[in-house]
């Protein structure tokens, strides 16, 4: 690979991480003022849109891209706060099912149009073909780090990567 290339490609890695970065501070203050973290919301988000079904606590560890000691926390303090439910998987006696509860269904019901209406303010500056392009851009760069492993301790493989 040229020099140069190397070097527009490291930048262009730099520029994502320090945007990824923006938006992770914009999300904590957003978050912040609404009594949750950007996982707790991350996590309800999964719940709401499984319930009533709910689903396992390592199917959130790999639709979260966290690790299973991270969901067992997060899990046991959305629960204290009566935002969620668990209970055994019937089917799994080992598995524990987790369910968005009326009261987390209640406040993501709340906090959901207020974070799209955020998104919307911070993507306005792109138009159509732009977002489409950038997305596409962004698939495959998900996609190419699970094709090349690189995320297997989540348990992603190339046939899920669609949800990286």
């Amino acid at each position: 690979m040229p020099p140069e290339r190397k070097r527009k490609s490291y930048q262009l890695l730099m520029d994502l991480v320090r945007l990824g970065g923006l938006l992770q501070k914009t999300g904590n203050e957003f978050f912040r003022g609404r009594g949750l973290t950007q996982a707790q919301f991350n996590t309800l988000m999964v719940l709401m849109y499984t319930w009533p079904m709910g689903c396992r606590q390592n199917e959130l560890c790999e639709r979260l891209l966290v690790k299973p000691a991270n969901v067992t926390g997060l899990v046991g303090r959305l629960h204290a706060r009566g935002l969620v439910t668990r209970k055994v998987d019937s089917s799994d006696q080992r598995a524990r099912l987790v369910s968005i509860s009326a009261k987390g269904r209640k406040l993501i019901r709340k906090v959901e149009p207020e974070y799209y209406g955020e998104i919307d303010k911070l993507m306005a500056v792109l138009g159509k073909p732009e977002v489409q392009g950038l997305s596409g851009s962004v698939a495959k760069i998900q996609a190419s780090i699970v094709d090349k492993g690189l995320l297997s301790h989540f348990g992603l493989r190339k046939e899920n990567s669609r949800r990286a």
